[in-house]
């Protein structure tokens, strides 16, 4: 690969350019996989303590600058500085806190089988090297998820982020390199996914970590097949919401707008359809829209703004051919579909779309902007017929106050996870990962924890 520069810019301010960052090439991402192998060896050796001693250094420096990755951040890829420190600087130190306090808890050896003359122990031991590629939308807390949970099982990690987000990645480099942890455990390379991740991830690595679209991922996939390696695929998501006759409403509407459009509808496992109760639709859709009427729409350095723009053109564009299609398939536009007048940058108007077919790209495919599709549903099992149309099954949303019925439609849902009346399960204690077309393997947790690392079975006699 050739020596490029990455142009970083501002999706807030018409894309003028904040600053440039030279691209990995090829004989130096071969060199940190080489540093990483050589320090994985001693980095394993260390107990899960004696790791967790380096990593606390790391926690410190890394929240002694955390406005300024906040800052930077909301520059690249949009995120309103009024909710960034919540949804992602908050979330990312939340986790990291959370692997640093459980680590040894998740991970310490289990007895499998015990008599009066022996004894067998679960196991685990780390990989090895790993190849991780990340994508923008969370830019702290992606990098927490990615690179200390491997860190903390004793893998050493060779990282890139996306170049959405190429001087956000340069900033979280220079902050943990600035700590005491050895040469090799950590290092980072830049540049585009279609040429630098490629090559990465094509490289001496023992265990692929990708985030990401769907189609990519399954690329990946096959990468991985041939190297003969394990992967942790984190994938797209269309997740469902069903909002039933008894539900609470006020409560219902701010968890609905929270989990669809805050970071402009940019998150995985946001809520991207919503299925309604015909009894409560008319309202349901007039209270959301009441509500995004309250909203600022505007550049994300503005301590005011509650909605900035998406992270690059091209996801504008997207999002605009995928409102598009339902237009021309007589989808009915309650607010938005279209761009703000008075801005300049990758700005969408928080969108609500009724009168949906099930044939619209913004029903059968991940739309990745603030962009919600409405249905109307009868019964229980036309709801959940409704919520499983799709090749997704990462996040699922579901609001009744008849807790039995909201056991009954979760264990219905193909689905990873579920959120009822708005209890949110993103934390460190719960793993986190998909069915279907979302992905494979788990983060977070004691099972997350536990993908990264080999298993080993010791028996034994007394």
């Amino acid at each position: 690969m050739k020596l490029q520069r990455i142009i970083s810019v501002n999706p807030s301010k018409n894309y003028e350019i904040i600053g440039e960052v030279d691209s990995s090439t090829s004989s130096q991402i071969d060199h940190k996989v080489k540093l990483a192998r050589e320090a994985q060896k001693d980095w394993a050796l260390l107990s899960i303590k004696e790791r967790i001693i380096y990593l606390e250094k790391v926690y410190q420096a890394l929240f002694r600058r955390k406005d300024e990755i906040r800052d930077i951040a909301s520059k690249e890829m949009g995120m309103p500085r009024s909710i960034a420190d919540i949804i992602d600087i908050e979330v990312g130190f939340k986790y990291m806190r959370g692997y640093l306090d459980y680590a040894e808890k998740w991970l310490e050896p289990e007895i499998t089988f015990e008599n009066n003359s022996e004894i067998h122990y679960l196991t685990f031991e780390p990989k090895g090297v790993v190849g991780a590629s990340v994508p923008w939308n969370f830019p702290f807390t992606i990098f927490v998820w990615s690179v200390i949970q491997n860190l903390i099982v004793g893998n050493t990690v060779v990282f890139k982020h996306s170049e959405e987000c190429i001087l956000t990645g340069k900033l979280l480099e220079t902050i943990v390199k600035s700590t005491d942890l050895s040469d090799g455990v950590f290092h980072e390379v830049y540049g585009d996914g279609a040429t630098t991740g490629e090559y990465l991830l094509n490289s001496n690595v023992d265990l692929i970590w990708f985030t990401g679209s769907t189609g990519v991922g399954k690329h990946i996939y096959q990468v991985a097949a041939k190297k003969f390696v394990p992967v942790i695929l984190e994938l797209g998501g269309s997740s469902p919401g069903i909002v039933f006759q008894d539900a609470n409403l006020d409560i219902a509407i701010k968890s609905i707008y929270s989990y669809r459009f805050y970071n402009s509808g940019q998150s995985c496992d946001a809520l991207k359809r919503l299925i309604v109760h015909e009894s409560i639709f008319d309202d349901t859709v007039q209270r959301l829209k009441n509500l995004i009427e309250t909203k600022s729409i505007g550049c994300a350095q503005d301590t005011q703004t509650d909605i900035g723009p998406l992270a690059a053109e091209r996801q504008l564009i997207s999002l605009e051919k995928q409102v598009q299609d339902a237009l021309d398939k007589n989808a009915r536009v309650i607010i938005g579909a279209k761009r703000p007048d008075n801005l300049q940058g990758a700005y969408y108007e928080p969108t609500i779309l009724t009168n949906i077919s099930f044939d619209m790209k913004v029903w059968k495919e991940e739309v990745f902007g603030p962009v919600l599709p409405i249905v109307p549903f009868k019964t229980e099992q036309e709801a959940i017929s409704l919520a499983n149309d799709t090749i997704y099954g990462l996040g699922g949303y579901v609001y009744t106050q008849d807790i039995e019925r909201a056991m009954r439609i979760s264990k219905a849902l193909k689905t990873g996870n579920i959120n009822v009346n708005n209890a949110d399960y993103n934390i460190p204690e719960n793993p986190f990962g998909g069915y279907k077309y979302s992905g494979m393997a788990r983060e977070h947790g004691k099972i997350g924890l536990r993908d990264l690392c080999n298993i080993k079975i010791i028996a034994t006699k007394k």
